[in-house]
């Protein structure tokens, strides 16, 4: 998982990669250190993902620019776009779902 550093970062990454799952976590909060643990879990077996983290406190550009009003919050890019959004408690099968549909098929 590479941590993000700015907004600029973030941008080139989603423009190099193809599938990029964003992890929005914010200091003290222990919902987001267990769905960054689920999140460790869940992506076993799925490289063909890019993670990415960021603690919003340090780049709150990046809260702004993708809407982000609460912590932990998971987004997941295709090509550049908002594909699906998670919040706090992050329904795992929906993801699943998202993921076969546009990643695993080869689908835009």
């Amino acid at each position: 998982m590479k941590t993000i550093q700015s907004l600029e970062h973030a941008n080139s990454i989603l423009k190099e990669e193809r599938a990029v799952l964003v992890l929005l976590k914010s200091y003290n909060c222990s919902v987001c250190d267990a769905v960054q643990v689920q999140l460790t879990e869940w992506l076993k077996g799925r490289a063909m993902l890019t993670v990415l983290k960021a603690q919003i406190e340090d780049v709150p550009e990046v809260s702004g620019q993708w809407t982000v009003f609460t912590a932990p919050n998971l987004v997941l890019f295709v090509d550049g776009k908002e594909i699906w959004r998670g919040s706090r408690f992050i329904r795992w099968e929906e993801l699943d779902d998202v993921v076969g549909c546009y990643i695993d098929s080869g689908k835009k």
